[in-house]
């Protein structure tokens, strides 16, 4: 059996991105500090993005920029702009997603050693997924620093041209302004990357964890199954009332959690579906015109592998969602009480219905609208390409 760990055992690493995006309080403690440390994190992105928003806007609209340039731009000014719509996000739905996470860490904590082996499965899927995920946003932003780093030293020893990872590049001759100014927009773009790792993760380890509460009940719902009844078809012992209770339970649980995190996430999943079409797009074609080739492939996988992530795990919950009905329908209901005929009509009846994640309330969030986005996303680079 695998060994016992707590939930923030297996999400350290996430754990440390939620804090620092103030979607966690810091140390777990009511202090007032604290309380102010968390609420001044939520809204850190929103205004200490402009330093690298201006000067996009100002290149973009009053220096009359080549193609090339112009979409270099736009690169950064949709990330910036998306990790400014994040912190709103953060800053509306923050207490509620604490509340969240929460519930699914004592469901976890709580869960007997033999649940707890069923919902390991799905706590390291979860695991492992968000940590490729935080890494790899981390490292997007390292390639634009390197890449500034190196055009910058391979320069000519006379020239006043200054490269910068996230702002276009400039004449300046003094040394310590570029050096702090280079540092300045890196330190930003990390601090935004942390919060778009956060929310983007913060739906996929929720979505799984639940994955993994149906997963259990249907375990039980199988244990039951082959225990209640003997060769002969007659019932062994009277435990099926106890289970199918235990079930019916949990199972209204794990859907009013899925409901409420339906509500709270859906306008941060319209704000990646959109914004990370449009990176893709961009991406794309600069990687295409062989310009930038480090830096934008690690933005263009990053902005797939984010959607990806997204998708998928509402695309699981959906499919295990429905396949309670079948578990149920296997339980020797028609040997029951009417009690427990009743249960399982109830559970059959809220499994007809699957647990669904929308972007905004109309784009259900699945791999079918995984691959229309990448489709879109495609189209739209062709597009640019051609101008």
């Amino acid at each position: 059996m695998s060994e016992r760990r707590s939930f923030w055992g297996h999400f350290w690493l996430a754990k440390l991105f939620l804090q620092f995006a103030g979607l966690l309080p810091i140390g777990g403690s009511s202090c007032l500090w604290k309380s102010f440390l968390n609420q001044f994190l939520a809204t850190l992105p929103l205004w200490t993005s402009f330093y690298i928003l201006i000067p996009q806007f100002k290149f973009m609209f009053f220096q009359s920029p080549d193609i090339d340039s112009f979409l270099e731009a736009v690169l950064i000014a949709i990330s910036v702009l998306t990790y400014q719509l994040r912190s709103i996000f953060v800053i509306a739905y923050r207490h509620r997603i604490t509340r969240l996470f929460f519930v699914c860490e004592r469901m976890l904590n709580e869960a007997a050693p033999a649940d707890y082996s069923v919902i390991f499965i799905w706590a390291q899927r979860a695991k492992r997924i968000s940590t490729i995920y935080f890494c790899g946003a981390y490292c997007s932003v390292i390639t634009f620093a390197v890449t500034s780093t190196v055009k910058q030293l391979s320069s000519a020893e006379n020239s006043t041209t200054k490269y910068y990872p996230f702002a276009p590049e400039e004449d300046s001759t003094p040394t310590l302004q570029y050096q702090i100014k280079f540092a300045t927009q890196v330190l930003i773009s990390y601090i935004g990357i942390a919060y778009i790792a956060a929310c983007d993760m913060t739906g996929t380890i929720l979505t799984l964890n639940m994955c993994g509460q149906l997963a259990l009940i249907r375990s039980w719902l199988a244990d039951v199954s082959r225990e209640n009844v003997d060769a002969r078809g007659r019932r062994t012992d009277q435990s099926l009332e106890n289970v199918l209770m235990k079930c019916a339970r949990r199972h209204q649980i794990v859907l009013e959690f899925c409901s409420e995190l339906g509500d709270v996430i859906r306008y941060n999943y319209l704000v990646q579906i959109v914004t990370e079409m449009y990176i893709m797009a961009v991406s794309g074609a600069r990687l295409s015109k062989g310009s930038g080739s480090i830096q934008h492939l690690s933005t263009l996988l990053l902005a797939i592998n984010g959607l990806l992530f997204s998708c998928w795990p509402a695309d699981t919950l959906s499919f295990e969602s429905t396949e309670i009905a079948r578990a149920v329908y296997g339980v020797p209901w028609h040997r029951g009480s009417s009690r427990e005929k009743t249960m399982v009509a109830i559970m059959i009846a809220r499994s007809q219905r699957p647990a669904t994640l929308r972007a905004g309330k109309f784009v259900q969030l699945s791999l079918q609208t995984f691959s229309s986005i990448t489709s879109n996303g495609l189209s739209f680079c062709m597009v640019l390409l051609n101008i």
